[in-house]
């Protein structure tokens, strides 16, 4: 058979793709820890600042930390990452041909990969706007102060 590729090396590649995507969440994990500890210690500064504001100040000092600790949630609550197919959810893939195997190999990974990095993304998103609110709320501080 002259025209079948092999497809190993494909399926190689988009393997190490898909574990980028999973350290990738870790990445993000590490991100939202770190806005949410920044979160934790202003109001910490806050409550011992004792400050002599009104009622409206408040509201407007603590809702961008209270939102921006939300989306913090947001990011580091376990998701579901795919991964590749357990031998014990497809034993028919032990009967399959090999070239049919790689094939379908590769469209469940690729599957995996557009299902990881979507998760990423919406995850990645929370994180940015988590760290946008801290800024804001970090101003809204200042302002008070």
């Amino acid at each position: 058979m002259a025209n079948e590729q092999d497809l190993e090396p494909l399926l190689g590649v988009q393997q190490n793709r898909l574990g980028q995507t999973m350290s990738d969440s870790d990445g993000i994990d590490a991100k939202a820890l770190a806005v949410l500890g920044a979160n934790i210690a202003i109001l910490i500064f806050i409550d011992q600042a004792d400050l002599k504001a009104a009622l409206w100040e408040f509201v407007l000092l603590y809702t961008p930390f209270a939102l921006s600790f939300l989306l913090d949630m947001f990011s580091i609550w376990p998701r579901r990452y795919a991964g590749m197919p357990d031998v014990d959810d497809t034993p028919e893939y032990l009967n399959m041909d090999r070239q049919i195997l790689i094939l379908q190999l590769l469209a469940d990974t690729e599957a995996a990969i557009h299902h990881n990095v979507r998760l990423n993304r919406s995850r990645m998103r929370a994180c940015l706007l988590s760290v946008l609110l801290t800024g804001l709320g970090f101003l809204a501080l200042l302002f008070i102060l």
